[in-house]
């Protein structure tokens, strides 16, 4: 009996799962003729992997004692969903002197009552062989097939997993590779792509880095595409290739991958995790093992493209990165279809896959949806980031002879923040597409030089014109398209952050500070702020939050004064905002960079008059002042008399001046100006902050001006009064005494 162990997908670093229904033969010849038998000399192996064949007459001088077959296989002998390797490329690792043997094994010759088996050494075993060097067609033992290559999904944008050879021979030409991986990442790069890197030499990771990186990573930005590009940027070179376990750290990743491009300069000179094979040399057995793992990445779903650069994988090296891959070479035109791919340098390698990630988008536009953090303002999209899951866009086109419009795609949780349109050119070669967004409510459009997107011809990395359409509800974008094309765009939204606006008003009354509300009678103004968004100035309270902005816009406070008879606005100032002391003149735009904006103003006014009594002391006690206004024209503020006559004294207001030169104001002192009488400020108390004034010294402590200063006759012709009066009762009294 001759029994062969029959192999499919890689299940452990050391062991292979059974492949059911794989047809083996005898032969008379390793290359020609049909089986020696069409009844006894052909098996099909079972489910635990067994293919054997009961060889009759084995006996003492019967037919077939002593008689050797070729144990080989059928060409259609494989199950639904596999390829055989008929013949596979060894000798030296160099790729030198390559020889492309077929895969067929000598049994022993044959004796009755034994029984022969390919997965045992010794006389009684064949195929299994731990002898290296130039024993080429050492085999472990389990037959190999190649599973099917799977199919790239038909969209643009790509879960993809790079697996670089470090091995020694690449030796200058390292940076090279990564150049050709950093092409590759930057043609995926504006599309819904992400991608993941694996090393390997004799092992997985080479030798000579720390560990792989499994994880997908958005490609969908160049900064994206700059983080992943980073993660191999330092890698060195190791030694030996392990084409095994670099394919076998793949299928033992958690993440899927669509496809998995493998980039090797030479043929396998090792496998299993225990670096087995002498280093220097390709044996079946190296081969064999690389295949079984490959075909463990193909049992997931994922696209194997294996691309050989260099003399190491030039020529008949192709079965060997056909039975990784697939049986379809790259002919130059056949970039999405192409399972292996044989290429001079690595620069033209890269030149490859940028063409394979292009087949993939042909006629396709993809939208990458970023997000710009709330502390920005206008078109600023500093610190931009991928948008998370559930944003909505929607694809449609007036042009005739496009299928697959209306279409509508949603972004995922996969990181990219991207979807992608690719319409059936049935009848045109070209067409207008529209791309509508649904709005968030809690995001707003950020426009780039006022357009709605910024589109980008990833062939030629030209900008693409686009036009804005939608509303603020609904914006959208119209562009060109031509079958041949692949656009990308990118949509900025910003997160809303609700906001208010508060303006403070103080008075500074003669050095005496009165917060809004408690300034003396006749004094008041008006305030005025524009906003919410592009609203124009509207009254608003002093002090009372204005709800309905969002961080970014921006506020203008103005305001109109009134003051009493015989005062004048020194000036009209924002001394304050959110808590910082400022000196800006009226009207003043703060941009509201926070959930709160508070602004303070200050009016300074300086009165020749007696001060009327603060409003929040009771009815006063005196006439009220008459109170009039001024139109600032730039020149001196105008004096006026009026005729009482019994009427209340009119009222006007007028705008603050914008350039009224400030006048300090200082408490009542000996050697400073009078102040009229009006509300002293009491004993410890002060009429500019931090000053103490002194006992009883304040406006209405009746205080004499400094020398040349000129008293106002009405306090003068009081003084007056209370003399005579007192002259007259001391004379009164003389004359009794003298009576």
């Amino acid at each position: 009996m001759i029994t062969v162990k029959v192999g499919g997908d890689r299940t452990g670093a050391q062991s292979v799962g059974p492949l059911a229904g794989v047809r083996l033969a005898l032969f008379a010849e390793p290359e020609n003729g049909p089986p020696v038998d069409v009844v006894w000399a052909v098996c099909t192996s079972d489910a635990d992997g067994d293919c054997s064949f009961v060889v009759p007459d084995t006996g003492s001088g019967q037919e077939n004692e002593g008689h050797r077959f070729w144990v080989g296989q059928v060409p259609d002998g494989v199950p639904a969903g596999w390829y055989t390797n008929p013949r596979l490329r060894v000798g030296p690792g160099s790729g030198s002197n390559s020889q492309d043997p077929a895969y067929v094994f000598q049994t022993p010759a044959m004796a009755g009552g034994t029984t022969y088996a390919s997965t045992v050494s010794g006389p009684d075993g064949f195929m299994l062989s731990s002898t290296y060097g130039s024993n080429y067609t050492a085999s472990g033992g389990v037959w190999q097939n190649s599973r099917n290559n799977p199919r790239l999904p038909a969209h643009c944008g790509v879960d993809v997993a790079l697996v670089l050879d470090l091995s020694a021979s690449v030796g200058s030409a390292l940076p090279q590779l990564k150049e050709a991986a950093n092409t590759f990442a930057d043609a995926l790069t504006g599309t819904p792509s992400r991608m993941a890197v694996f090393s390997f030499d004799q092992a997985s990771p080479s030798t000579s880095v720390t560990a792989n990186h499994p994880e997908l990573q958005s490609v969908s930005t160049k900064a994206g595409a700059t983080a992943f590009k980073n993660q191999y940027a330092d890698w060195t070179l190791g030694r030996g290739t392990n084409w095994d376990q670099g394919l076998w750290a793949v299928a033992q990743a958690a993440e899927h991958y669509e496809a998995v491009i493998v980039l090797t300069d030479g043929n396998p000179t090792r496998f299993a995790d225990n670096a087995q094979g002498d280093g220097s040399n390709t044996h079946f057995r190296d081969v064999e093992n690389g295949i079984f793992s490959a075909n463990a990445v193909k049992a997931e779903g994922s696209r194997v493209v294996a691309l050989g650069v260099g003399k190491g994988v030039e020529g008949v090296s192709a079965l060997n990165l056909r039975a990784l891959s697939g049986p379809t070479a790259y002919d130059g035109t056949n970039a999405g279809g192409a399972d292996y791919y044989q290429t001079t340098d690595f620069a033209a390698a890269g030149g490859q896959l940028r063409d394979l990630a292009m087949a993939q988008c042909k006629g396709s536009i993809s939208v990458v949806k970023q997000i710009v953090p709330a502390g920005t303002t206008g078109e600023d999209t500093t610190g931009a980031v991928n948008a998370g899951p559930g944003w909505t866009f929607d694809a449609s086109t007036a042009t005739t002879g496009i299928g697959g419009m209306p279409a509508t795609e949603t972004t995922t949780d996969d990181g990219t923040g991207s979807v992608a349109f690719q319409p059936s050119f049935n009848a045109v070669d070209n067409g207008v597409f529209t791309i509508t967004e649904t709005q968030h409510t809690d995001h707003e459009l950020v426009t780039q030089n006022g357009r709605n997107a910024v589109c980008t011809d990833l062939g030629t990395g030209n900008p693409v014109d686009v036009t804005n359409t939608g509303s603020a509800g609904r914006p959208g974008f119209s562009i060109g398209l031509d079958a041949s094309q692949a656009v990308s765009c990118v949509v900025y939204n910003r997160t809303v952050q609700a906001a208010d606006v508060t303006v403070d008003k103080t008075w500074r009354i003669n050095g005496k500070a009165y917060p809004q509300g408690t300034q003396p009678e006749g004094f008041d103004a008006t305030l005025t702020l524009t906003g919410p968004g592009t609203a124009g100035a509207t009254p608003q309270p002093w002090g009372t939050p204005r709800t309905g902005y969002r961080v970014g816009q921006q506020a203008t406070a103005a305001e109109t004064v009134r003051l009493a008879v015989g005062c004048t606005l020194d000036s009209s100032r924002v001394t304050a905002v959110d808590g910082t002391q400022t000196d800006f003149p009226l009207p003043h735009t703060a941009e509201v960079r926070a959930a709160h904006l508070r602004m303070g103003i200050t009016n300074t006014v300086t009165c020749t008059q007696p001060t009327p009594t603060p409003s929040h002391t009771g009815k006063p006690t005196h006439t009220p002042w008459p109170t009039h206004s001024h139109t600032h024209t730039g020149k001196p503020w105008p004096t006026h008399s009026h005729t009482h006559t019994g009427k209340p004294w009119p009222t006007h207001t007028h705008p603050t001046p914008t350039a009224v030169p400030p006048t300090t104001t200082h408490p009542t002192r000996s050697g400073f100006p009078w102040v009229p009488p009006g509300p002293g400020t009491g004993p410890g108390s002060a009429s500019e902050p931090g000053m103490d004034d002194g006992p009883g010294v304040g406006p209405g402590d009746g205080h004499l001006a400094a020398a040349g200063t000129p008293a106002p006759l009405g306090w003068l012709a009081g003084s007056a009064t209370a003399a005579c009066l007192l002259g007259g009762a001391a004379l009164f009294l003389t004359r009794r005494r003298r009576g």
